[in-house]
């Protein structure tokens, strides 16, 4: 490898550790929050810091003799190549949490999703034994691509690609507006792995990865401007933007869930602010895990939610609001925090016809008032009757 060569490989992974250390402190310095999606991207900055690191070391041990050479070539390189589509895998999970904030969701779909990183890992633990499927460490110690290594590219594509049906379908389908704009990470990514795997000695992937998620911070930042961030679900600004949207242009036939909990003063008063807090946390793992993919769960105001749900059936919309009932009693019976979660719910249909906002949404308070009122009944004929 020729010192210029080596000169632009270190300034190019040097300029993408800096930026992920810079990223990384800033990210430490404005949190208030670990959502699971902070915790996905603190994981791809780190890896991706590795990587940058990796892949230096990689270039200034190749063609060099020194005891355990080859071993330390062939580590360097199979872990580069790993991180590659660790990065993918987990940016996949990233955007799936962006749209649509749910864990029970992405537990479901994290098992298959990772089949090819699996994949990717086994073939690069088989070339350790030096087959050469992947790549080759030479006699001499230098790196030579093997007959497979188009198929980890293509893993790494597929993730990719995965990322832009993902939030393409998501905005086709159902109430998520394409604020969160995949395809400037995905672009720059591509673009620096097409460059390094079609010119080998230009070092460019990790760094494009770093750029990426440049851009990724900038617009998460401004995204959440749209997210409640005690309880992780969109918040009022966001559901103004898709009543708004749906009003200029009804496609679909929306019902809307208004939720109130009850006696969450009690909780407030019994237990301090910080168990309402974290009941405003635990509502919503809750709406997020049961809201269908092409549903939104907003926090409204306070302790008040409302979830958005295109459905061509009044039935959907009760069979969803026995799931949420159901959740609730799963999540008391689980003993997790002293007080019990329980709901006043009333739904509505938008009309397109007189496409009346406020018709919408005051139908909808009007029917969680009433259920509000016999709450409050049955709960003072319950204390009557000790």
């Amino acid at each position: 490898m020729n010192e210029i060569n080596m000169a632009e490989i270190l300034i190019v992974n040097g300029i993408g550790i800096c930026l992920m250390v810079f990223l990384r402190l800033t990210r430490i310095e404005n949190r208030e929050k670990r959502f699971f999606d902070d915790k996905i991207f603190d994981a791809m900055i780190w890896i991706t810091i590795a990587g940058c690191f990796l892949e230096y070391l990689s270039f200034v041990i190749d063609s060099r003799l020194f005891t355990g050479c080859r071993f330390f070539s062939y580590l360097l390189n199979s872990l580069c190549f790993i991180g590659t589509c660790s990065v993918g895998y987990l940016w996949c999970l990233f955007v799936d949490f962006r749209i649509f904030h749910s864990i029970r969701r992405i537990q479901k779909r994290a098992p298959w999703l990772a089949l090819p990183l699996i994949a990717d890992v086994v073939l690069n633990l088989i070339n350790l034994t030096g087959c050469g499927i992947i790549f080759t460490i030479s006699a001499d110690n230098t790196y030579q691509r093997g007959n497979l290594v188009l198929l980890v590219y293509l893993i790494l594509f597929f993730y990719f690609f995965y990322s832009l049906f993902l939030a393409g379908h998501s905005k086709k389908h159902g109430l998520h507006i394409q604020f969160f704009q995949v395809h400037y990470f995905v672009i720059s990514c591509i673009i620096g792995t097409i460059v390094q795997g079609f010119s080998y000695g230009i070092t460019l992937g990790w760094a494009s990865v770093a750029i990426a998620f440049m851009f990724v911070y900038i617009q998460t930042q401004s995204l959440n401007s749209f997210v409640d961030p005690l309880s992780g679900l969109y918040n009022r600004r966001y559901m103004d933007c898709i009543l708004s949207q749906f009003k200029e242009n009804p496609s679909l036939s929306l019902y809307g869930i208004m939720l109130d909990v009850n006696d969450f003063k009690r909780i407030n008063d019994l237990y301090g602010h910080s168990f309402g807090d974290d009941a405003i946390r635990g509502i919503g793992t809750i709406l997020s895990n049961v809201t269908p993919d092409h549903g939104i769960a907003i926090r409204y105001a306070g302790d008040e939610f409302i979830i958005l749900l295109p459905a061509d059936e009044e039935k959907k919309i009760k069979d969803l609001i026995k799931r949420i009932h159901q959740a609730a009693e799963i999540f008391n019976s689980s003993g997790k925090a002293p007080y019990t979660l329980s709901f006043a719910i009333g739904y509505s249909q938008f009309d397109n016809i007189s496409k009346d906002m406020e018709q919408f949404l005051s139908s909808m308070d009007q029917e969680m008032y009433l259920a509000k009122q016999k709450h409050y009944q049955q709960d003072s004929c319950d204390r009557r009757n000790r």
